[in-house]
């Protein structure tokens, strides 16, 4: 997308708010519109929250989902990661409760959103920063821009587009279940992309088999075990949705909840791990397994005039061992993308719950149209 403008200038100050003259707008405002990858997570005086609680206008704000990481380690650390995003996400949602603001205030999280756009009718400031009180402290570039027929085109054009892929502000637990579900869903899309390309190939158009090669390694497999680990406690952040009041969701629920139940979690965990047919065929190195044979086996024979043909000895059993390993995992090998796929089903089923039930879990409070 292009969009060209007239009357606009570069802006990068030291030690204050590039967006400060849209803050300054914004009692007057009739229009304003936020997109920003993160917002202050700290209890401080807030420059952008404060000055949204002084304007009466329409407010759209739609920010990233917070500390949202690519992958969680089955560790301490990686539950520690975990945790804290889950508690950033809760801190994120308290602090945009619309309840908060006076005026029309509404606010979407986009978990691909880096963008960073403030702006009114009048003015708009696009650049490096995000709106947190730690852009101040930091060396940001932007531009702001004047051209108000500019600024009805982004509004519409890019602003109202990234809006309608974004999600509504529902109560705090099913919007923590629905960007679970949607990070879930996105991270599933990626293994199953990654196995079909990296770990089978499909052997004449009729069956997915595994490729001769493989090119998947231990730290996919170690990503794949921690979203595994994550999707067991669907179940759990689902029940957390329940309510007291609406007895066709919570039957919705329960069936859906089903379809997670069904789902071999701890088998594929297995397959995955130290042990598995997966792990011990991705892990499997034939040069080192080669190396190993020729220094246990035949060190005490393998002379300067036999060394090529005990090399290839031993070359010939670390290839038998691996195709041994491949025959192995072959043998699962339907089941297991089979598990996968299954996998995506019930996301994508339990996507489509959440925009189904999305508008009567709306709080009342926060449509204020």
């Amino acid at each position: 997308m292009e969009l060209s403008f007239d009357s606009g200038r570069f802006v990068s100050l030291d030690g204050d708010l590039n967006y400060r003259e849209v803050l300054d707008d914004f009692p007057t405002a009739k229009t304003i519109r936020i997109i920003t990858y993160n917002i202050s997570k700290n209890q401080r005086y807030d420059a952008l929250l404060e000055a949204l609680k002084n304007t009466d206008a329409d407010v759209e704000l739609i920010t990233n989902v917070p500390s949202r990481m690519d992958k969680y380690y089955d560790t301490n650390a990686g539950h520690n990661v975990r945790s804290n995003a889950r508690k950033n996400i809760n801190i994120y949602i308290s602090k945009l409760n619309p309840d908060n603001f006076p005026g029309q205030f509404t606010p979407y999280f986009n978990i691909y959103n880096h963008a960073k756009m403030i702006g009114t009718e009048n003015i708009v400031y696009i650049g490096s920063a995000n709106y947190s009180n730690e852009s101040a402290s930091n060396i940001e570039t932007g531009v702001l821009i004047e051209d108000k027929d500019f600024i009805i085109k982004l509004y519409v054009e890019f602003f109202d587009k990234v809006r309608k892929d974004s999600l509504s502000y529902f109560d705090e637990n099913f919007s923590a279940f629905q960007l679970f579900i949607l990070s879930l869903y996105a991270k599933f899309k990626h293994h199953h992309h990654k196995m079909l390309e990296d770990l089978y190939t499909d052997y004449m158009r009729t069956k997915m088999v595994v490729a001769d090669s493989i090119f998947i390694d231990l730290s996919d497999l170690e990503t794949l075990y921690s979203d595994l680990d994550e999707l067991g406690s669907v179940c759990g952040t689902a029940d957390d949705t329940y309510d007291e009041d609406n007895e066709d969701y919570n039957d919705a629920l329960e069936q859906l909840k089903e379809c997670f139940d069904r789902l071999s979690i701890d088998w594929l965990k297995e397959t995955i791990s130290e042990g598995g047919t997966l792990y011990q065929l991705v892990t499997f190195n034939t040069e080192e397994k080669a190396n190993d044979i020729l220094q246990e086996e035949y060190a005490s024979v393998a002379w300067d005039e036999y060394l090529d043909a005990y090399v290839e000895k031993a070359m010939n059993s670390a290839s038998e061992i691996y195709s041994d390993l491949h025959n192995a995992f072959q043998d699962e090998s339907e089941d297991f993308l089979a598990e996968i796929e299954k996998i995506l089903s019930a996301l994508e089923a339990a996507s489509c719950f959440t925009t189904k039930w999305k508008v009567s879990k709306v709080n009342p409070e926060i449509d204020n149209t």
